[in-house]
């Protein structure tokens, strides 16, 4: 038997400046752990509200003696026992709906994972040093269980496109030039994609990184290549409206669609004429965030240390792994900076990769530097 189903019509939720429809799911259940939770003062209605305005926060529960907790996102949420009507006990899911569901409530068995579908969930923060925090929710049989597969800190952005939520880090190659050639197969081998930059938000997370890394680093400066490399037909004439357009421009990333979040030191033509063909975002300390157009191999003005890579946020749980090989710690966190530092910062619950054991993580890293 199902347990008895609320549903909330509460306000969507926002993340960045896309809107992500999410509801508060509530079902007859207790949770194994209230360890991340916090008791509140309200009625049960108001708790669930705050819960669900507050944007780390993925749960309401509400225990026996009708006090009621909000949980916040962790490394280790605790599972949640389904249980019936007479116990009296109740948890709301902060979860993800399908746009058409905006005014409706899903139906089906055991929700918020209604008829076994898993439910995802999105609790991350906006703030400037914020966290991606995404989860999905599968029903056990007996009960629901969370499972954490994007937790970035300051070491990646994370930006809801139309289609996709996308997380975007930098890789860099301290005191190693890279070149255009190396880029994507550099991403692909940590399986990333090389990538452009879709929006102004998303250049804000970017730049926000660059400076965040040059200040880790001692840089003076941090210019990383972007995917972007002007077509055959445009370096003979470039300042066509087509070549002035993304359509100019030979990518990997097809979720790019224009320039519009491209701020050019010139504009998009810069450099045809003399070989200059590639595009390179520059973190120079004065025009952190513009972009300019260098030689695709060597040359280059300046020194080019990095490529901006980026995954759809649920794949880059899938592809790391169940080992450390896999599991890429940033300089900020461990102290030791590989030559590839790609800064993504997944601390693997499962696998017991944590803060706590990062002298092997940092050992292993040692073993694994890259020559770029």
């Amino acid at each position: 038997m199902s347990p008895f189903l609320f549903f909330f019509l509460l306000t969507d939720i926002t993340s960045n400046n896309d809107a992500i429809t999410q509801k508060m799911v509530v079902v007859w259940g207790r949770t194994e752990s209230l360890s991340s939770c916090v008791a509140q003062p309200d009625t049960w209605i108001l708790c669930v509200e705050t819960c669900f305005k507050t944007e780390s926060c993925v749960m309401a529960v509400l225990d026996n003696t009708e006090t009621c907790y909000t949980c916040a996102f962790n490394e280790s949420m605790p599972n949640v026992q389904q249980t019936m009507k007479e116990d009296k006990v109740k948890v709301a899911f902060k979860v993800k709906v399908d746009e058409s569901l905006v005014d409706k409530c899903p139906a089906g068995e055991n929700p918020p994972t209604f008829d076994g579908v898993m439910a995802e969930g999105d609790a991350s923060t906006t703030t400037p040093d914020g966290k991606i925090q995404n989860y999905t929710i599968a029903y056990t049989g007996t009960g629901w269980k969370f499972l954490v597969f994007c937790k970035l800190e300051k070491l990646a952005y994370k930006e809801t496109r139309p289609t996709i939520d996308w997380c975007l880090t930098l890789g860099l190659t301290i005191d190693a030039n890279i070149s255009y050639s190396q880029t994507s197969p550099l991403c692909q081998k940590y399986n990333l994609e090389f990538s452009g930059v879709a929006s102004a938000d998303e250049l804000k997370g970017i730049v926000y990184q660059i400076k965040y890394y040059k200040a880790q680093e001692s840089l003076p400066s941090l210019n990383v290549f972007v995917d972007a490399q002007r077509t055959t037909e445009c370096q003979a004439t470039p300042t066509t409206e087509k070549c002035m357009s993304i359509e100019g421009f030979n990518t990997v990333d097809k979720s790019v669609q224009n320039l519009d979040g491209y701020q050019f030191m010139t504009d998009a033509s810069a450099g045809a004429t003399i070989g200059k063909q590639c595009m390179v975002m520059v973190g120079d300390g004065v025009n952190d965030g513009k972009f300019d157009f260098v030689e695709c191999q060597s040359n280059f003005p300046f020194p080019i240390w990095g490529v901006l890579c980026a995954s759809i946020t649920f794949e880059i749980l899938e592809h790391a792994g169940d080992n450390i090989d896999s599991i890429f710690l940033s300089a900020a966190g461990g102290g030791f900076a590989p030559s590839v530092a790609f800064l993504i910062g997944n601390l693997r619950p499962d696998i017991g990769i944590t803060w706590e054991n990062q002298n092997k993580v940092q050992s292993r890293l040692k073993d694994m530097k890259t020559k770029v």
